[in-house]
């Protein structure tokens, strides 16, 4: 494997890298990290997913400056993954193409359960062990993924995201179809009678970011932080009923105003039909899981035992 290694995880609202330097055969550490609310997925919901020449544009402009920054730490592998707004669109080929063209780089486009899979492995070896759900909602999306003893069991992805809920229903201010719609997806889901509940994602993390401040909490490390679900329901009430200008003194960014709902419910009916208890924040997602996958393909996804990365 390479020394260093640059991955990007295209979503349907954000496109993320982060940079590995690899130290040893298991050591590495994250050298950079950049983020890019490209909106991808931008109007395509409304377009029969169709996406827009917008969009693209942003979303192949940004490319090319995360690969500058990924030749500026000398990445010598470059990994690119794309999850739902790609999975989902008619003309996804157009826009993958565009890029090679433009870019020379290659856009792998993963199904759901592989998304969840890259999730669950980054979970499980970046987080304290136990047995839990993993969440990740994110634009298009939202992934599942049952851990127990340290090893991933079953994958679940709905179509139930962030801007896909705010297109069709938020923007329509059609709350009773959102949550009719998100009701519908989860039912697919079976009991998963796990009462620890890990959320990925930029929702999540805004959200736990928020409600640290909020509740003066003494430190900034969001990874592995740890609520309840009734601080946490309340806390996504307190949202789902903000204006902006609450939303800016409950700590959510401007650039989240017009996700954050939609993201909000989706997380509230989610804990509503699991029933989950503890909520633990992961700051490890997709882009992690691609690294480790890669760096741990001969040893079962997993560090050696005893092994603290």
């Amino acid at each position: 494997m390479a020394k260093c290694t640059a991955v990007i995880d295209i979503g349907s609202n954000s496109m993320r890298m982060a940079v590995f330097q690899k130290t040893s055969r298991f050591s590495f550490h994250i050298l950079h990290e950049v983020k890019s609310s490209v909106r991808l997925s931008e109007h395509a919901y409304k377009n029969d997913g169709y996406l827009q020449s917008a969009a693209m544009n942003r979303t192949a402009q940004a490319i090319g400056e995360f690969l500058s920054i990924a030749r500026s730490f000398g990445a010598r592998k470059l990994l690119c993954v794309a999850t739902s707004a790609l999975r989902d669109a008619p003309n996804a080929q157009e826009f993958i193409s565009r890029i090679q063209r433009e870019h020379n780089l290659s856009i792998k486009v993963i199904d759901g359960e592989k998304e969840a899979y890259l999730g669950a492995i980054a979970c499980a070896n970046l987080l304290p062990k136990m047995d839990a759900l993993t969440v990740d909602v994110g634009g298009g999306s939202s992934e599942f993924a049952v851990l127990r003893n340290g090893k991933v069991e079953t994958l679940y992805s709905l179509n139930i995201g962030t801007v896909r809920i705010k297109e069709l229903f938020f923007d329509r201010n059609d709350l009773a179809g959102a949550v009719a719609y998100i009701d519908n997806a989860l039912s697919a889901l079976p009991d998963f009678g796990i009462d620890t509940f890990i959320g990925i994602g930029g929702t999540f993390r805004a959200l736990t970011r928020a409600l640290m401040k909020k509740e003066n909490y003494p430190l900034k490390k969001l990874h592995a932080y740890t609520t309840d679900d009734v601080r946490f329901q309340t806390f996504a009430e307190q949202i789902l009923q903000a204006g902006p200008k609450k939303l800016k003194s409950l700590y959510i960014k401007t650039d989240r105003f017009d996700t954050i709902k939609p993201g909000t419910l989706i997380l509230q009916r989610i804990l509503k039909y699991t029933r989950a208890q503890k909520l633990v924040c992961s700051g490890v997602g997709v882009r992690e899981g691609v690294f480790l996958n890669d760096l741990l393909r001969n040893s079962a996804a997993s560090f050696p035992a005893n092994y603290n990365p």
